[in-house]
């Protein structure tokens, strides 16, 4: 595997002459892999380990474990600790969400202050696998289904042709020391529930299926080069620019063959996803004033024209997740949540800005977004279930505040309608044994 590795890395011209690389270390098998493999190719390397305080002694043992192991090879060693959980809950994203963000901007950080030439991390087949099969569920397009590149920015994958097993086999033949993560064998995540349930279960009808992948992401890979040669074509056909906005002309994209593909790939470029662009298509047709949102640009349906603009920066805002322990968050809007037990003393708030769910009936993390054209819920004290959209209405919301409505989600039902109506199926009865109250 050694000589793989230094073939695969002469083929991307790494390590170079003068290159520094920084190696991402968690103290696991493929990491510690990494790690041997570019010290005994002769890398000139920094080891960047993150401690995320989510195992207790087993993080501190980690920490502890990828330091000692850098300073008896003599190389470099950058640690740092996060309050993981705290990050997760003030921005109102899921741990493993926030680790990612935290870790990667501080591996950034370490790259460009001491000057490493790129940042190293322990990617590999299965790793590629799981992300395509993924990326496949949530509908990310062409791009999603490339999975992993083996450069990305300044982050380079040295281990993308190797597989978990090639991984494994080498470290016990070569007598490399790790630390277990017993959360990679819990199913809690979907990537674990893809590693542990789905992939063993395809790999049945396809022993060779990381492989095959590994070769179905590299075809895409080059056809998605073509197809960024035409959308720009497209482009230039169908879009025209003032300032921060884009107007693309419904006339000449309904005139473009495969109109409603090019529409998703161009408002990909822009951050919205899959289903919105779906929603945008059927619009096309509408009438004019309906607004779509991603996270950065708001588009508008006009007359003759789609016009995507560039949000402020202080309304972008993406799907935001809740923890089951998560007892506040400030972005996009403040919440506070606290659990009690149905007893006889609860009296639930009138209040519009307060939500008393059964917390039973809830599944975590729960869910909060802007509404969508097509959302629907049942408002407390209705039987039937109703458009968001005529609820907002019924409500005479005014339009710039129908804009910034924000929903919440167990699972894909609407459990409220932020400050404003519940939804009858979550509401708190004689049968409620625990009440999750959110003061929004």
């Amino acid at each position: 595997m050694l000589q793989r590795f230094q073939w695969h890395c002469a083929a991307y011209g790494w390590p170079g002459d003068n290159g520094r690389w920084l190696l991402a270390v968690s103290g696991g098998v493929d990491s510690m892999t990494l790690a041997h493999l570019c010290y005994h190719s002769g890398w000139e390397t920094g080891i960047a380990h993150c401690n995320f305080s989510l195992r207790g002694c087993d993080s501190d043992g980690d920490e502890q474990f990828v330091k000692q192991w850098a300073q008896q090879h003599a190389i470099p060693f950058f640690s740092i600790r996060f309050d993981t959980k705290h990050y997760a809950a003030a921005h109102g994203i899921s741990t493993q969400m926030a680790a990612r963000t935290l870790r990667y901007e501080w591996f950034e950080k370490i790259r460009a202050t001491q000057h490493f030439s790129g940042i190293v991390t322990a990617h590999h087949a299965d790793d590629n696998a799981e992300t395509i099969l993924l990326n496949l569920t949530r509908g990310t397009g062409l791009k999603g289904l490339c999975g992993m590149q083996p450069v990305s920015g300044y982050i380079v994958r040295p281990l993308l042709f190797a597989t978990r097993r090639d991984i494994a086999a080498y470290a016990a033949a070569n007598g490399i020391t790790y630390r277990e993560d017993a959360s990679n064998a819990t199913t809690g995540y979907a990537r674990n529930r893809i590693r542990h349930n789905v992939l063993p279960e395809l790999q049945k009808i396809n022993p060779s299926l990381t492989e095959s992948l590994q070769q179905t992401a590299c075809h895409l890979s080059q056809a998605c080069r073509v197809i960024e040669g035409e959308r720009e074509k497209v482009i230039e056909k169908c879009c025209s620019f003032a300032g921060n906005e884009m107007r693309i002309s419904i006339a000449a994209l309904k005139a473009t063959p495969q109109g409603d593909f090019w529409l998703f790939e161009i408002l990909q470029q822009y951050h919205f996803p899959g289903t919105v662009a779906q929603e945008v298509a059927k619009a096309l047709d509408a009438q004019a004033g309906k607004r779509f949102y991603s996270p950065t640009h708001v588009l508008v349906k006009d007359r003759e024209s789609l016009i995507i603009a560039l949000l402020p920066e202080a309304k972008r805002y993406d799907e935001f997740f809740i923890t089951a322990d998560c007892k506040a968050f400030s972005a996009p809007i403040a919440m506070r949540f606290e659990r009690r037990r149905n007893d006889t003393g609860f009296v639930p708030s009138r209040e519009r800005n307060v939500a008393n769910l059964a917390a039973e009936k809830l599944k975590f993390p729960l869910t909060l977004r802007l509404w969508r054209d097509g959302d629907t819920f049942r408002p407390f004290g209705m039987k039937g279930m109703k458009k968001v959209s005529d609820f907002l209405i019924d409500e005479k919301v005014p339009l710039h505040e129908k804009a910034q409505q924000y929903v919440l989600l167990s699972g894909a039902d609407i459990v409220w309608v932020a400050g404003r109506r519940i939804d009858e199926r979550y509401k708190v009865t004689d049968g409620t044994k625990e009440i999750l109250i959110i003061t929004g």
